[in-house]
């Protein structure tokens, strides 16, 4: 069986956005399920999340940490410094997995 074509956005989004585009891209590969996904197909630069053990380097790929997943849990609340909205997050998905939506998207190699 055949991965589905994933696209990624051609340049990587600052602040909520970035937010946003990160919670769609730990739906879209698992990642919030605790699957494994090279993360660097998406993103350059998440060093931080690794530094603070919330993204883990594992065979295959990367993995979030259980403090990682609670990490990125958390912007779902309204509280969060770093909120998001869950429509948002799912307008994401769909660029993510049809390359459609706002924003120049390239496929996933």
């Amino acid at each position: 069986m055949t991965a589905p074509q994933l696209y990624k956005l051609s340049k990587t989004p600052r602040g909520r956005e970035l937010w946003t585009y990160m919670a769609a891209i730990l739906k879209v590969t698992g990642m919030d399920k605790g699957q494994v996904f090279p993360l660097n197909k998406f993103l350059g630069n998440f060093k931080t999340h690794l530094d603070n053990d919330r993204i883990s380097r594992v065979e295959g790929g990367y993995q979030l940490s259980s403090k990682g997943k609670d990490y990125f849990q958390d912007r779902y609340s309204p509280n969060s410094l770093q909120h998001i909205e869950t429509s948002e997050v799912e307008i994401m998905i769909k660029g993510l997995t049809t390359g459609v939506g706002s924003g120049d998207w390239e496929p996933l190699l």
